[in-house]
């Protein structure tokens, strides 16, 4: 019976482990990313559920939100409610948290590296996104994408 417990106690160990080495490795991608928006100009945090941070570039404001999507293979844009993470085993909705209300200038930037980002044109049709199109009234890029995207502007 000890034996038994002591399998448990070390598989709850290393199921806490794994816990805790997965939020930091997300910890240091978001740094990373908020590190090259602190960049480019004055950003600052938004405690809200909509978007993550503001950021002034060139006198214009933009409503930035991050989305983490550690493996994904793709991420589709069906509507402006309607995103999905597809990985190499499953999918799953990304959480939109009105997002797509806010007025003005909005970046999604999704890290640590996205596969494909997507739009569906109707069911048969898709699009490749690009930093530039307007994917229902948002701009989508990877975070590797971030000092291209505003340098073009």
């Amino acid at each position: 019976m000890t034996f038994l417990y002591t399998v448990l106690i070390l598989l709850a160990i290393t199921g806490f482990a794994f816990i805790v080495a997965f939020s930091l490795i997300a910890m240091k991608h978001k740094k990373m990313v908020v590190g090259k928006l602190n960049s480019l100009g004055s950003i600052k945090e938004v405690k809200s559920r909509t978007h993550d941070f503001e950021i002034t570039y060139e006198g214009q404001e933009y409503k930035i939100k991050l989305l983490y999507a550690p493996g994904a293979v793709e991420v589709s844009f069906n509507s402006k409610r309607h995103w999905q993470i597809f990985t190499t085993s499953n999918k799953k909705m990304a959480e939109t948290n009105g997002f797509y209300d806010l007025e003005g200038k909005k970046l999604l930037v999704i890290y640590p590296n996205p596969g494909k980002i997507v739009r569906y044109i109707n069911e048969n049709e898709i699009v490749f996104v690009t930093p530039q199109m307007d994917v229902f009234g948002m701009n989508v890029i990877h975070s590797d994408q971030i000092e291209s995207y505003f340098n073009q502007k």
